[in-house]
């Protein structure tokens, strides 16, 4: 399975290049990190050795600035051999650099993004609050300012890579202004004061991502390190667009398609009634099945990732990539765990893992009922048009 293919020379070396480095180095760790939620940060490390973090940084920051489609061919095949390691990779080196890049002061850029090249540097984003998941004008966080500093309060949830974190893209509410128009971004630093780090997220799958709550009590943020200033959300949103396409479906791909291709083998070698399991037509259908959808979802997921590339994306293109791909992750998960019967179920084979590494992402960056609205909301406003 190698996906639409369309690549130049540099491309397919890049996604060959992450492939062979995830194979050898990350795949046989994999099960273990997911028992122990022991997140994999040598793997980040070694992805960084090897120039694969900080891919879409320019090179006057020590990047070499390539595409958010370059970046979703190496999470995709980081995702093959490790979920856990292709979520951190693309938290660290995703929403908060692509964000310090887009919307950041000069000082910012200059501190931060060659140390997102280099792997020094690790980063996380918190939107979400107990009240405030999908509806963002109901966030409650709030910062104040205080001569130089924010004096910033609240709490957010469900933060992944918390626990590993040097650097916090944190939304909050600056200002008075009520709903979104009120939101705003700042850096925190792990070390500022009023900062803690909750206890690690005992959550289904992709249980080595370091997810933790965050609480901040009256914690002091420099005013340089205000990244959005409040009514900026809609800015900021527009730049997490490309991490709903480089990252969370990208991830969707590299897990079923390792997913489908364990189920291959094992009907191959698994015998019942003296033969093949994989002689049996309606199992070969439903392989047929789940190739035919990976198909699908990579086209949707590659031609969301150009268009931004290109500067033309539509108002819902990474929404219909992130919604397909994700649901076509949680089917071939699951159809591969049906075709291994109870080994399925066993952690001795992977195929649980697949599944429960991929079923949280019709949750995570929009759920698909959000993404489902958006998709809606631009039928009927005459925005979109098939």
């Amino acid at each position: 399975m190698s996906g639409p293919e369309n690549l130049n020379d540099q491309q397919q070396m890049l996604r060959d290049a992450a492939r062979q480095l995830a194979e050898s180095h990350f795949r046989d760790g994999a099960a273990r990190a997911d028992r122990e939620f022991r997140p994999p940060i040598e793997n980040i490390r070694m992805l960084a050795e090897h120039g694969f973090t900080g891919t879409f940084i320019p090179e006057e920051f020590g990047g070499p600035g390539l595409g958010v489609f370059e970046t979703t061919l190496v999470i995709e095949q980081v995702a093959r051999s490790c979920a856990n390691t292709a979520m951190l990779m693309s938290v660290t080196d995703g929403a908060t650099p692509r964000a310090i890049l887009h919307l950041g002061t000069d000082a910012q850029k200059r501190r931060y993004l060659p140390k997102f090249v280099t792997g020094e540097l690790f980063s996380a984003w918190s939107m979400s609050e107990a009240e405030a998941g999908s509806d963002l004008g109901a966030m409650k966080t709030r910062a104040v300012r205080d001569g130089e500093i924010y004096r910033l309060s609240g709490s957010k949830m469900w933060c992944s890579c918390a626990q590993l974190a040097d650097l916090f893209l944190v939304l909050t509410r600056i200002g008075d202004a009520d709903g979104i128009a009120g939101i705003g971004a700042l850096l925190v630093d792990r070390e500022a004061p009023g900062l803690t780090v909750g206890k690690h997220l005992d959550l289904l799958g992709l249980r080595a991502t370091g997810m933790a709550p965050l609480y901040f009590d009256d914690c002091r943020v420099p005013v340089e390190n205000l990244l959005v200033p409040a009514g900026g959300m809609r800015d900021l949103l527009q730049v997490f667009n490309a991490d709903r396409v480089s990252g969370n479906p990208s991830i969707c791909l590299g897990v079923a398609a390792s997913a489908l291709n364990a189920a291959a083998d094992y009907v191959a070698q698994r015998r019942q009634f003296g033969r093949p399991l994989g002689d049996f037509q309606g199992l070969r259908w439903k392989l047929a099945d789940m190739a035919i959808k990976l198909e699908a979802a990579r086209a949707l997921v590659y031609r969301a990732a150009r268009l931004i590339d290109e500067n033309c994306s539509g108002p819902v293109d990474a929404s219909i990539a992130k919604t397909f791909a994700n649901e076509t992750a949680i089917q071939i998960t699951d159809s591969a765990i049906q075709l291994a019967g109870a080994f399925g179920l066993s952690q001795e084979y992977p195929f649980e893992r697949y599944f429960r590494d991929v079923r949280g992402m019709a949750i995570g960056y929009g759920t698909t009922e959000i993404h489902r609205n958006m998709i809606g909301k631009s039928i009927m406003s005459s925005e979109l048009r098939l």
